[in-house]
């Protein structure tokens, strides 16, 4: 055999090896960048409900009474308004109001398999009501440029249903100036 065609051959090996191995990083690589985690939620404390600043918007009213009390306003991930409540009596919840599509299950709700247990009206406004069987439980609605959630720990549907019109009455979000 030719040396010319000897070399060809072991370069074109070399190439198919490389194209190969290539292949081979870019696959792991992929599968690596898939199974990790998603990242956690980054939280900013505020002293009251006023994200207009750094999101562009601020909660305007809020349910504030002996039942539900807020204790803390964050905004999540620089985009969503997140307020913990205590409730009297029962578990505390998160109230969260972002732009509409912007909304995000809070980590501590993620992971759960939520069926829906149907949509009602409070005045003009669909509520569509969320359960993980025995786990927690989601309140969601649109309005005015906003979607608004209520996420409540363990089965507290009673809870849900007893809130519900409170904070959908009583809840507004405003684009700031």
């Amino acid at each position: 055999m030719e040396q010319t065609t000897i070399w060809v051959i072991l370069l074109a090996v070399f190439v198919a090896l490389s194209v190969g191995l290539a292949i081979a990083l870019a696959a792991v690589s992929y599968a690596l960048r898939r199974s990790k985690k998603p990242e956690r939620e980054v939280h900013v404390e505020y002293l009251r409900p006023d994200y207009t600043r750094s999101a562009g918007f601020r909660l305007d009213t809020l349910p504030d009474d002996d039942i539900l009390t807020p204790t803390r306003y964050w905004l999540v991930d620089g985009e969503i308004a997140e307020v913990e409540y205590s409730v009297a009596y029962s578990d505390d919840i998160t109230f969260r109001v972002a732009p509409t599509g912007n909304l995000q299950v809070p980590d501590k709700y993620a992971g759960f398999d939520y069926e829906s247990l149907g949509s009602y009206p409070v005045g003009d406004v669909d509520v569509t009501l969320q359960q993980s069987p025995g786990r927690a439980s989601i309140m969601n609605w649109t309005r005015d440029g906003f979607d608004y959630a209520v996420f409540a720990p363990g089965a507290e549907m009673n809870l849900m249903g007893g809130v519900s019109q409170q904070f959908v009455t009583d809840s507004s979000a405003v684009y700031g100036r």
